[in-house]
């Protein structure tokens, strides 16, 4: 497991670094001539990925799991109040998810709300008490629904809520107790609904009822996934855009800061549609280098969730690759039309310090649980 926990180490490192400059071209879109723009991004990025970095370093020396179940709870209050506080900052891109730190710099605190209950599952789930089990189980729930809603009717962002949720949801599959197991089972029936569901509401003639409703910017963008040639003039041209610069990058794209379709033809050109900026730039060659750093991330972490025996470690991990392969699902899924855009951040190589930060101590606390489970 050391060299596992080294690759995760290295791929971290060249990761965060590969994003950065890759932020960094996005941006030239939005800094078109404005070479101060671009001068205050790069500085603003470059301070995003120490922050992230020495971030990341400290979770790997804190032994978060030595922590009372009490400060716990305390960081869950903590959360709780800037997930409210975020309503009184104003609306970003249609949601009210961040506070303000001057006009360079936001906190977006549902990405450390996913961390947290990460961390909290471990501490929480894995907890053997016999007829305790179900009620620490009760309080996990209840806690993350809570979190949840908050995200959904005060900030008014799907997509994180739904992240959130699938994490969560996952982490509370895994406890083996069998006072849990007939609410587990229930869980596992509800996402076989929930898949068929989806299948169901891709279909033409759901999406041809959904046409009376189109008015609605979440119908629209479901619509707009479907077949975004229909909607080429509003809903579905970013991604019609999305699609170009893929065909544009071919195997070995037009050549680093040469995308053409980041010049106003993506709302986020470093955020939510970074993906076709780094094909069109670096061609499908550039993807497969990301999806390789991807892989030797999270593959050794779900190694070792499956070897570990103590359970709330596997819980820990199980949780961090779920965190990242849900976040790479939504970004891709969304700007190739496989699946309705949801303005989720590509981890460690979307802009964004919060989704940086974040993504690094979840890492981190991974690695932590792996380095408890095979080297104590």
């Amino acid at each position: 497991m050391m060299i596992g926990y080294r690759i995760i180490l290295a791929a971290a490192i060249v990761t965060v670094v590969l994003g950065s400059l890759m932020v960094v071209s996005a941006e030239m879109g939005n800094g078109a001539g404005d070479t101060q723009y671009l001068t205050k991004m790069i500085a603003r990025q470059s301070a995003y990925a120490i922050a992230g970095l020495i971030a990341y370093a400290i979770f790997l020396w804190i032994p978060i799991y030595r922590f009372r179940t009490y400060l716990f709870w305390f960081a869950y209050l903590v959360v709780l109040g800037a997930l409210i506080a975020c309503r009184f900052f104003g609306q970003t891109n249609g949601a009210y998810a961040w506070i303000r730190l001057g006009p360079m710099f936001t906190i977006q605190p549902s990405e450390f709300a996913k961390v947290l209950m990460i961390a909290f599952a471990g501490k929480l789930l894995s907890v053997d008490r016999g007829e305790k089990n179900l009620e620490f189980f009760k309080k996990y729930a209840a806690a993350a629904f809570l979190y949840v809603l908050i995200i959904v009717f005060v900030q008014r962002d799907i997509g994180s809520a739904v992240v959130l949720f699938v994490i969560c949801y996952c982490m509370m599959l895994i406890p083996g107790h069998k006072q849990l197991k007939q609410i587990q089972g229930i869980m596992i029936f509800l996402v076989l609904i929930a898949v068929g569901v989806i299948v169901l509401a891709m279909s033409p003639p759901f999406t041809s009822f959904l046409m009376k409703y189109a008015d609605d910017y979440r119908v629209a963008r479901f619509l707009a996934a479907a077949n975004p040639f229909l909607y080429q003039y509003d809903n579905g041209y970013h991604l019609i855009m999305s699609l170009v610069s893929f065909a544009n990058g071919g195997w070995t794209g037009l050549g680093y800061g040469n995308s053409i379709h980041k010049y106003m033809n993506f709302p986020n050109p470093s955020n939510d549609f970074i993906l076709p900026v780094i094909v069109e730039e670096t061609g499908i060659i550039g993807f497969i280098v990301f999806l390789i750093l991807y892989g030797c991330l999270l593959i050794p972490i779900v190694t070792a969730s499956i070897r570990t025996e103590r359970l709330s470690s596997k819980i820990v991990m199980l949780g961090v690759f779920t965190y990242f392969v849900v976040h790479f699902i939504l970004n891709i899924g969304g700007v190739s039309g496989l699946i309705p855009l949801t303005g989720v951040p590509l981890l460690m190589v979307s802009s964004g310090g919060s989704s940086l930060l974040a993504s690094l101590m979840a890492l981190a606390l991974a690695q932590s649980e792996m380095k408890r489970s095979f080297h104590q």
